[in-house]
C-alpha cells in the first residue's frame, strides 16, 4: 500500500504544480483500474489539454505496459489532447516524456533515468 500512496502523493503534487501555473487540473484516482481509458492527470489552460500518465520511481529504468500507453494514446486522440509521461525521480524532480521518446519492446515502453533526464522536458518547458 505504501507504493500506491507514493504514486497518489506524486499525482497530487503534480496537480498543485500545474494549478500554480494557472491550469485547471483534475486527478483521476484509480485511473489504472478503470475499464475505460483515462490518464492520471488532466491539465487544461486556454484550450490546451495535457494528459499525463504519472510514475514515481527511484529505479534506474521505467517500464510502462504497451496496453497502458495504448489507453493513454486512445484517450488523447479522442480528447484532442497532448500526451505526456511524467516521471518523478526522487531528489531529481519531474521529467516529462512523449511516448515516442520511449523504446517499445513489444510488451513495454521503457526508458532509463539517464535518457529521461537528458531528453525529458521540465515542468517549465511543458507549460511554456
Amino acid at each position: 500500500m505504501v507504493y500506491h500512496s507514493k504514486g497518489a502523493n506524486a499525482e497530487r503534487e503534480l496537480m498543485h504544480l500545474f494549478f500554480g501555473h494557472g491550469f485547471s487540473v483534475v486527478r483521476i484516482a484509480g485511473s489504472g483500474t478503470s475499464p475505460l481509458p483515462a490518464p492520471d492527470i488532466i491539465a487544461i489552460k486556454a484550450g490546451r489539454i495535457i494528459a499525463v500518465e504519472c510514475k514515481a520511481r527511484k529505479a534506474k529504468n521505467l517500464a510502462i505496459s504497451v496496453g497502458q500507453i495504448g489507453e493513454l494514446l486512445e484517450w488523447v486522440e479522442k480528447a484532442g489532447a497532448e500526451s505526456l509521461i511524467g516521471w518523478k525521480i526522487p531528489r531529481k524532480g519531474w521529467f516529462f516524456l512523449k511516448p515516442k521518446q520511449m523504446r517499445n519492446t513489444g510488451k513495454f515502453f521503457t526508458i532509463n533515468q539517464t535518457n529521461a533526464m537528458k531528453n525529458g522536458l521540465s515542468l517549465e518547458q511543458v507549460i511554456g
